[in-house]
């Protein structure tokens, strides 16, 4: 997988976000993003890019501070999330592909011009368009996140 880099700019309490590749221009001119650690106020990390060879459903933690936590779910081949809920608000990003979020009988599309908003415990799966990859991106706001193979 080619990756991404995604930038959190901290700003007060505030945390903002930006993607670009290789590097987020407009908070590093220079054009390389400052590595740095849980207590930083940027720090760069490294999302996945097209999905290659590997699990079915694979989830990745790529940051946690401060009551916000960033994961990863690349889902491959069409394989379903299944349903799960989540003990923080939390959003979902679709960095590649496309496919629905369900909530009860409601439907969501997930794709490069819609993400999805969920409170806190409610129950959801995702189902990528069929037989394509989807890689997610989801965003855990709050204390009490827990990782996405285990927020059930």
């Amino acid at each position: 997988m080619k990756p991404t880099l995604l930038c959190l700019v901290a700003a007060g309490s505030l945390a903002l976000g930006c993607a670009s590749k290789p590097a987020c221009p407009a908070h590093h001119p220079g054009g390389a993003a400052p590595a740095g650690d849980a207590g930083a106020q940027v720090r760069a990390l490294e999302l996945p890019g097209t999905p290659g060879a590997g699990q079915p459903r694979e989830p990745r933690v790529v940051a946690e501070a401060h009551g916000l936590k960033v994961a990863t779910i690349v889902l491959r081949g069409g394989a379903v999330l299944p349903e799960h809920h989540a003990k923080s608000r939390v959003t979902i990003v679709a960095l590649s592909g496309a496919g629905t979020l369900v909530v009860g009988s409601a439907r969501h599309r997930l794709d490069a011009t819609h993400a999805v908003l969920l409170g806190p415990g409610v129950p959801h799966s995702v189902e990528p368009d069929a037989g394509t990859d989807l890689v997610l991106l989801v965003h855990h706001l709050g204390g009490g996140a827990s990782a996405p193979e285990a927020h059930h």
